[in-house]
């Protein structure tokens, strides 16, 4: 088979020599199960969009056989007949942040919460202007550089590297190859790496501000004293949007329009690691438009 996507764990995630735990195995392959879903979808309909699922008929395009596994550390092999397509969009989305997590390049980041006073000021100031969603959607925000398909990737990857980031002398290889001729390309990471990879595909940035038309569907406060969140629905693709309510006093503001027909709002579209889903991708709220 000419695709294959190589595991091996080791050092702390081993239970024995050569063995290691139902639990351990079952996030590892569940993860690359679904990067695997993720890196197909992008392919067949060139992007793949926030919470989009394979159908179960396409399964058997993103299936790779697991072989059997094998001795040196804990060595685990996932083959396919055609699934090069699939390695290669995965080594494209995980390989840049990859490299930055090795040379542990430092970011600067401001907290959302600092960011949404920032825009809040410059709306207030008039020194920016909402644009409305249409035209945003004709012209995305040159902040969200990425394809969206990189995030979906490189979030699925990034959880399974949860217990080598807790997990002391823990080690985790993927060795990704789309065919003979291409060769191997091996991302390995140990805690240092695995916390830095998470946080580079993990950086949250606020876009410029936009004037969304619908209808709020939901609000939930949970246990929270601040950061809600509730869903909105966008009358310009009919698609839900997780929208983020930082303070009590903007929940409140929102209370009243709960269920009603029609709103506008302003927002900023949350940005994750230089991506966002414009279709349903979560929004942060700024104001509501009389």
């Amino acid at each position: 088979m000419a695709a294959s996507i190589q595991l091996t764990l080791d050092g702390g995630l081993l239970y024995g020599p050569h063995s290691v735990t139902v639990r351990t195995l079952s996030r590892s392959m569940t993860s690359i199960q679904a990067t695997v879903d993720r890196a197909y979808l992008d392919i067949r309909f060139g992007q793949v969009f926030k919470h989009a699922r394979l159908r179960v008929a396409d399964y058997t395009n993103a299936d790779f056989i697991v072989g059997e596994a094998y001795e040196g550390s804990f060595v685990i092999d996932f083959l396919s007949d055609h699934g090069g397509p699939i390695v290669r969009r995965m080594i494209q989305a995980i390989k840049d942040p990859y490299e930055q997590a090795v040379a542990g390049a430092d970011q600067e980041i401001y907290a959302i919460a600092h960011q949404i006073e920032g825009v809040k000021g410059q709306l207030l100031n008039t020194i920016v202007q909402p644009q409305d969603y249409e035209d945003f959607l004709n012209a995305p925000d040159p902040q969200a550089t990425r394809a969206y398909g990189d995030r979906s990737i490189t979030k699925n990857i990034d959880h399974m590297l949860t217990p080598v980031r807790k997990i002391e002398d823990a080690n985790l290889k993927l060795a990704l190859k789309a065919d003979e001729i291409e060769g191997t390309q091996t991302f390995e990471f140990d805690s240092v790496i695995a916390s830095n990879f998470s946080r580079i595909v993990g950086h949250r940035r606020l876009g410029a501000p936009v004037t969304i038309r619908g209808s709020l569907r939901a609000l939930d406060r949970g246990h929270q004293k601040s950061n809600f969140k509730g869903k909105f629905t966008n009358f310009i693709n009919n698609k839900d949007m997780i929208i983020h309510i930082q303070s009590e006093a903007d929940l409140i503001e929102l209370v009243p329009y709960l269920n009603e027909e029609e709103m506008t709002i302003v927002a900023c579209p949350i940005i994750e690691y230089d991506a966002f889903d414009p279709n349903a991708g979560d929004i942060q709220f700024l104001s509501i438009i009389p």
